[in-house]
């Protein structure tokens, strides 16, 4: 498994300055396609994002860069994280673009302002962590078939946990928009399916509390690919304390 960085950024402008890291492996898979972005907005607000292509298409992979890089700046810009993954949407559907993508955006507060609460939108399936001493605490849940009829106690297969019941293309409103806060975490970890199904909570949990920040995404990703993944794996860290 070949791992790669990502992308890494600070925000230069800001009064506090965003740093993150990201990873991403291809595995088995003929294309790549997940991604992950940041952008930081005149210095008062930060975004990330990943996006976990559906497919193995080059549709899936144009649909996922194409879904973060638009959710992070109006993230910023708009300063809600859920309209953000809706923005997102009217930009695959307005453009008559192919693809689909699961989505997650985590958007930090106004450095200006006291409160330093991140929130976190989501719609399928990449889940976003918030990092601490008491290890990681998933903020997501699952938009997918599997979860639902887990949610409901009925067992299913797990391949009805890849069938994702809301997307960055389907999503038809807000109301279908997962959100969540979280109040001056340590750092957000942001992970693609291939990461999150591959790895067991302890080794997840273990990763974290060894591994610096700057270091965490491509660990991540490394474990993922020990551990046998066989879909494309990406992380991304973003070092949020003020």
């Amino acid at each position: 498994m070949t791992v790669t960085t990502a992308g890494a950024g600070t925000g230069r402008r800001a009064a506090a300055a965003l740093s993150w890291w990201a990873a991403d492996a291809r595995g088995p898979r003929r294309h790549q396609a997940d991604a992950a972005a940041g952008f930081t907005g005149r210095g008062h607000r930060h975004a990330v994002a990943v996006a976990d292509g559906v497919g193995d298409s080059p549709a899936a992979a144009r649909a996922a860069r194409i879904a973060v890089d638009h959710a992070v700046r109006t993230a910023v810009l708009d300063g809600r994280a859920d309209l953000a993954v809706l923005a997102a949407r009217d930009v695959l559907l307005g453009a008559g673009l192919p693809g689909d993508a699961a989505l997650t955006v985590a958007l930090g507060p106004d450095v200006r302002l006291a409160e330093a609460t991140w929130t976190v939108a989501w719609v399928g399936d990449v889940r976003a962590y918030a990092l601490g001493p008491g290890g990681p605490q998933a903020l997501t849940r699952e938009h997918t078939v599997g979860a639902e009829m887990r949610a409901s106690g009925i067992a299913v297969a797990d391949h009805l946990d890849h069938v994702l019941t809301t997307s960055v293309r389907t999503v038809r409103g807000a109301v279908e928009v997962g959100l969540a806060a979280i109040a001056e975490p340590t750092a957000l970890l942001l992970a693609t399916d291939g990461v999150h199904r591959a790895l067991d909570p302890d080794v997840l949990a273990a990763t974290c509390a060894r591994v610096p920040a700057p270091d965490l995404a491509r660990a991540v990703v490394d474990a993922a690919g020990a551990a046998g993944t066989r879909d494309n794996a990406t992380a991304l860290v973003v070092a949020t304390a003020r």
